[in-house]
């Protein structure tokens, strides 16, 4: 059985990746005792953050236009919840910090970490968007897409301001 996602399914899975994103980056900061790097993690963390309520906000409008949900179907529980398909990123549910950084990174080797993440996560919804339902689906994602690489412009920046 194929399964495509509708815009709203899709903004879904953008808000978990997001949250996830938000969650590993505070845990992260927790890493560090020099503030300037846990600063740089919370920033991190609250740029996900505010990008989740976005998609959130964005879900919600379409939802209030069109009247469309998502759905949930028990028999094919990965590809019908959102929060099992953001998983199958970087980002997973269980990802861990503590595993994936040593605490002695520095600012410079933060940044570049953020900016492959980031890179990841595109491909991810590169990978998605074969699954949209229709023509704004996709626009959906390349929306998310977008704002994802203006994310990276910004990280890259602020790499070549040392």
């Amino acid at each position: 059985m194929e399964k495509n996602f509708s815009v709203f399914e899709l903004l879904e899975i953008a808000e978990r990746i997001e949250h996830n994103a938000a969650k590993f980056y505070l845990k992260a900061s927790e890493l560090y005792d020099d503030s300037q790097l846990r600063d740089t993690y919370y920033k991190l963390a609250n740029w996900r953050a505010k990008h989740q309520k976005i998609l959130t906000q964005r879900r919600k409008d379409y939802s209030e236009k069109t009247g469309a949900l998502g759905t949930f179907d028990p028999d094919d529980y990965v590809l019908s919840n959102p929060e099992v398909m953001a998983g199958l990123t970087w980002l997973g549910s269980k990802a861990d910090p503590a595993k994936a950084l040593t605490g002695q990174e520095t600012k410079e080797d933060i940044l570049r970490d953020a900016v492959r993440r980031a890179d990841e996560v595109i491909a991810f919804y590169e990978g998605l968007k074969d699954f949209a339902r229709d023509p704004t689906g996709e626009s959906a994602i390349d929306k998310i897409i977008e704002e994802e690489k203006q994310n990276i412009r910004l990280l890259t920046e602020q790499l070549e301001q040392k």
